[in-house]
């Protein structure tokens, strides 16, 4: 009695893990699942490089009940990027009816990144209805490698600065990064970019380039001829590595005619006083800005009027100055009143002469009274207190002397006075 009991305890543990099984079946299976044409098992390790593309059939039989609503799913699972690139990594196939007992076949495509990395990843088949609790699952183990040698090397950036519209006659520089997407090495790197249409190229050359590592290259300068026509040209970036392998990228480059030179812009602006204050006989500096803010280098003339009938006037450094465009100088006028040049004010005139205008500017010298009179009176006083300063000098030496004189005979009367 005992061991029936413990044989049916046996057949219902049995039963309850037989039951997803049986429920699973009941919905729908999975019949068979070919990769890029071969046959995979659930469970199989698949070898993978990085860019491959993943064609994958999946047939599936709908069980004893009718399946509705039903959709397959294929899904790389591992991605960093996958959701920038999900349409990548993951595919589905449009919603399905099935008749229970019939097979259908349904095609995923898939991509390996080509910048995955190289490491082991699933991918997993996975199919759901819209009642069905259950879900059938297919999980392959991707092992990815790099790309084979000859397609390793990626570029993977190409910028042409300062634009991909240029001026004939000016220069462009170009940058290229590449990335060995390999599992080895990569010797003999070279760089090359060219417009074939204009017989220009410029290239550098590296080394190696170890797996994964990414390199640029950043001398790859070309100057335009002058005399390039005006139009579009091809810039063809060429890697060239292992001795016998290339990959190739171009970019369209505009040359446009250069601009005609523009006619030299003339604008000068001239900065005088109003006013000056002056002594007579004694020189002072009136100061003349001149900013030539034109294109080109200008010649100026100046000349002073109005000043001879009190006193005279010259030029520092001259009265003619050269002044390149973008660049300014002051030029400084000296004027000198006479000596005996009326005190007040008077006017007189700056002119500014170039090839192009003539500008002329009014100013007031305005001349102190005559001072000499109050100089030389406080020059006499000056020179009296000298005198008597060195006359009381004279008194004192002279005391100082007569007081030693009689001290020293009364100390020899004594000396020599004889007592009885």
């Amino acid at each position: 009695m005992n061991k029936t009991k413990f044989v049916s305890a046996i057949l219902m543990v049995l039963m309850l893990v037989a039951m997803p099984a049986v429920m699973a079946q009941d919905f729908l299976t999975i019949d068979v699942v070919r990769i890029n044409g071969d046959r995979a098992e659930d469970g199989d390790v698949l070898y993978v490089e990085r860019g491959d593309d993943m064609r994958v059939r999946v047939t599936v039989e709908a069980g004893s009940d009718d399946v509705r609503n039903a959709q397959i799913q294929g899904q790389i699972s591992g991605y960093r990027y996958a959701q920038y690139e999900r349409d990548m990594v993951t595919d589905y196939s449009r919603t399905f009816n099935l008749p229970a007992g019939q097979k259908r076949s349904f095609d995923l495509d898939l991509k390996v990144p080509t910048y995955m990395d190289m490491k082991d990843v699933k991918l997993r088949i996975i199919v759901s209805d819209e009642n069905s609790p259950d879900l059938v699952t297919y999980t392959y183990q991707l092992s990815v490698h790099g790309i084979a040698e000859d397609r390793a090397l990626d570029i993977t950036d190409f910028h042409i600065s300062p634009s991909t519209t240029i001026e004939a006659g000016r220069a462009i520089s170009t940058t290229l990064r590449v990335k060995n997407l390999g599992d080895h090495r990569l010797d003999d790197v070279t760089a090359r970019v060219s417009i074939p249409e204009l017989g220009i190229s410029a290239f550098e050359t590296i080394d190696d380039i170890r797996a994964d590592e990414s390199v640029s290259f950043e001398a790859l300068v070309m100057r335009i001829p002058p005399n390039a026509a005006a139009g579009e040209y091809n810039v063809v970036a060429e890697i060239d590595f292992d001795r016998f392998h290339r990959v190739r990228e171009t970019k369209r480059l505009i040359i446009s005619a250069p601009d005609e030179p523009e006619e030299p812009e003339v604008r000068t602006e001239i900065t005088v006083p109003d006013s000056i204050q002056l002594e007579p006989g004694r020189s002072s500096i009136y100061p003349i800005l001149i900013e030539n803010k034109g294109t080109k280098a200008q010649n100026y003339v100046l000349s002073a009027s109005g000043v001879r009938e009190w006193g005279r006037s010259n030029f520092d450094p001259a009265s003619v100055v050269v002044i390149r465009g973008g660049e300014s100088q002051t030029v400084y006028l000296h004027l000198t009143p006479d000596a005996d040049a009326e005190a007040g004010d008077h006017v007189f005139r700056v002119k500014v002469e170039t090839a192009e205008e003539t500008r002329e500017f009014s100013a007031v010298a305005n001349i102190k009274e005559d001072r000499v009179d109050r100089v030389d009176l406080r020059t006499v006083l000056e020179w009296a207190l000298v005198i008597l300063v060195i006359v009381l000098i004279i008194l004192g030496l002279v005391l100082v002397f007569t007081r030693l004189r009689k001290g020293g005979k009364g100390d020899s009367d004594e000396e020599t006075q004889t007592y009885y």
